[in-house]
């Protein structure tokens, strides 16, 4: 089928994942910094995360069922549910100044039901497709991507310049900025029905259950297991940067260099990604990223300064920046249209998982052996998983 492009709905599109993925810097990519100024030590910081990402890594996939179904509600205002739940518990987040029981629980809810939007957006891109539009899902997760850079920048700055005190209000101001454009995104004027009332018509499989859906995709649930050994160290990186940073003298302000050095350089493959694709086949891609995730993962072990840590940023350009939008293509051709979500949610549920044992195992051996020891076992783990993938990614 040809598929019809609309520039209106690629901007719109591109503004949502702009905003999810600044509110997810916000939140995720600045946890330690923010947890830290509360008083929790790094352990703690790890259970919370790990909580979050285990908690999320069941929603993920409870959400995409649901949307997956013949349901009332529609894929848009669920997301847009989620939204105000995050932006409830946002605003509650404020009123607490030192650590306590409430707060962890109410950090944890409003980091999972953040992390559990992903693959519903990613999803929503190919809702599109059967009233006959395309939605360019490369530029807009580039774009996403871009915005997670200025945003990564701009909090370095504020942060070091004010006090980590200052990141719940930056929660609530791109919560509701991204509430604003969900409501927005919509078919063209003239076309049948808006996105909010669009549901999936396939009659059958429509209804299988996660245990069926791995049943049915065996070999696909094995590359899920290679993606989330490459992704171990990827979310260790990320989840505990500063550490990572001042391990070779580094601060806040170069943390934020460095996440926006490598977020900017995604836009580039990302937002070519629909002419790449076209002359690269998503299995050489996907196996790609691989060999650059643990590239990167390995040239940042061995790091003895901030110059070296920021030429690892680079390698975002082929790892991170490739595999994001290659895996959203790979599993919209390789699964169901009736069981996409499901398949997309797994793909992100994987990463997630990935987070919980980074996590947990992050923060205990830094306080145990050290950020060494932490970044060596986490490129072994990473150079495992890459060749994991290579033996189950198929062509599609």
């Amino acid at each position: 089928m040809n598929l019809k492009h609309n520039k209106s709905l690629d901007i719109r599109y591109s503004m949502i994942h702009g905003l999810y993925w600044m509110t997810y810097c916000a939140m995720i990519g600045y946890a330690s910094i923010f947890l830290l100024n509360k008083g929790f030590n790094n352990s703690l910081i790890g259970v919370i995360l790990a909580a979050s990402n285990i908690i999320a890594a069941v929603a993920q996939p409870t959400f995409a069922a649901y949307a997956d179904s013949k349901r009332k509600i529609s894929l848009k205002n669920l997301i847009s549910l989620i939204v105000i739940m995050i932006i409830g518990g946002s605003i509650s987040v404020n009123f607490f100044k030192s650590p306590s029981v409430a707060l962890i629980i109410l950090i944890i809810v409003v980091f999972t039901l953040t992390m559990s939007l992903q693959p519903l957006i990613n999803s929503l891109s190919f809702e599109f497709e059967s009233h006959g539009y395309e939605v360019n899902f490369g530029l807009a997760r580039g774009i996403g991507s871009v915005s997670y850079a200025v945003i990564s920048l701009l909090l370095g700055y504020v942060v070091e310049k004010h006090n980590p005190e200052v990141l719940p209000i930056f929660y609530v101001l791109l919560t509701c900025g991204l509430i604003i454009f969900i409501y927005t995104f919509s078919l063209p004027k003239g076309v049948n029905s808006s996105i909010a009332h669009e549901r999936h018509r396939v009659k059958s499989g429509s209804d299988i259950s996660i245990i069926g859906f791995c049943k049915k995709y065996k070999k696909f649930m094995l590359f899920l297991l290679g993606v989330i050994c490459v992704f171990l160290d990827h979310t260790i990186i990320n989840n505990f940067f500063i550490q990572v940073m001042t391990n070779v003298g580094g601060t806040s302000k170069d943390m934020g260099n460095a996440i926006f050095l490598a977020a900017v350089l995604e836009l580039p493959t990302m937002s070519l990604f629909a002419k790449i694709k076209d002359k690269i086949s998503c299995k050489k891609l996907i196996m790609i990223s691989g060999i650059a995730f643990s590239v990167k993962h390995i040239i940042t072990y061995f790091a003895t300064s901030v110059a070296i840590i920021y030429l690892a940023q680079v390698i975002q350009i082929a790892g991170y920046a490739l595999f994001i939008p290659a895996s959203v293509y790979y599993v919209s051709r390789l699964i169901d249209k009736s069981d996409m979500i499901k398949g997309q949610a797994l793909v992100t549920g994987a990463i997630t998982i990935s987070g919980v044992f980074a996590s947990l195992s992050g923060g205990i051996l830094i306080d145990t052996l050290g950020v060494n020891s932490m970044l060596l076992i986490g490129a072994i783990v990473s150079i495992l998983g890459t060749i994991l993938i290579f033996f189950t990614t198929e062509e599609v």
